[in-house]
């Protein structure tokens, strides 16, 4: 399976609203739900793959990772 990070405008929202998570932790439990639902949803009508799945939580966690790391080493 061929995950793809980054592949459209609304990665960049994604990257966003995790490096914001560092600062506001419920964006986290509110992005995750989102996220599920819109798959489920999504999934029963064939329209959205788990490689689109986990490309969205990567894009997430890649954005707290990141802003973790600078704030803990600032």
């Amino acid at each position: 399976m061929k995950v793809e990070v980054f592949d459209d405008y609304q990665s960049i929202g994604h990257f966003l609203l995790g490096v914001s998570s560092v600062f506001i932790p419920q964006i986290f439990y509110i992005f995750l739900a989102y996220e599920l639902i819109e798959f489920c949803l999504k999934k029963g009508k064939k329209r959205e793959k788990a490689r689109n799945f986990i490309g969205d939580l990567l894009e997430f966690f890649m954005g707290s990772g990141i802003s973790g790391l600078v704030v803990g080493i600032v």
